[in-house]
């Protein structure tokens, strides 16, 4: 699939402010084993560079310690892993998962991140649409998405509302809800 905004060549991204529409030509497709490690690098990256900035360090252990290659590996046997593409270099990574059951599921996004220097050029917007149109595939009421600090402001954008009931104070995740 390719994406294309208007305004810059490609491969300029890097050189551009923050918050601006570019045109990139990207490939959004399902993860495979291969791509792990490159996975890793950037959700690692987006933990020392961007979350550092937002949470203490015992949730960012508690982050890395579920996001080891291992864990990554795994996950693709029970989420449906994405990532995207700028020609051959991975730039972000998102999920699909049922953090609920068949019976009562908790169509949830999990795991978006796009390279820290790509931050905000719509490349995680475009991304999110790719998941959201996951649930709605399965005809889902909600989706929800547990948002690290940093990321509030973006899914409050795409629609979604902070939930009045948090699970858990201490591992700094703010569960969101958008109702479809």
């Amino acid at each position: 699939m390719a994406v294309l905004w208007k305004k810059t060549p490609p491969n300029s991204l890097r050189n551009l402010p923050r918050a601006v529409d570019v045109e990139i030509d990207m490939e959004i497709r399902k993860a495979k084993k291969e791509d792990i490690e490159h996975v890793k690098l950037l959700l690692d990256r987006n933990f020392d560079e961007v979350l550092s900035k937002y949470h203490s360090k015992a949730v960012l252990d508690k982050f890395k310690s579920h996001n080891t290659l291992e864990n990554l590996l795994s996950q693709l046997n029970w989420k449906t892993v994405y990532v995207v593409l700028e020609g051959e270099e991975i730039i972000a990574t998102g999920a699909f998962v049922n953090f609920g059951n068949i019976a009562k599921p908790k169509y949830s996004v999990s795991n978006l991140y796009v390279l820290p220097e790509l931050h905000p050029k719509g490349i995680g917007k475009v991304l999110f649409t790719k998941l959201l149109q996951a649930a709605k595939d399965r005809e889902a009421n909600s989706f929800h998405v547990p948002s690290s600090k940093n990321a509030i402001a973006f899914y409050e954008k795409m629609g979604f509302a902070i939930d009045k009931k948090q699970p858990e104070k201490d591992d700094e995740i703010t569960w969101m809800t958008m109702k479809l």
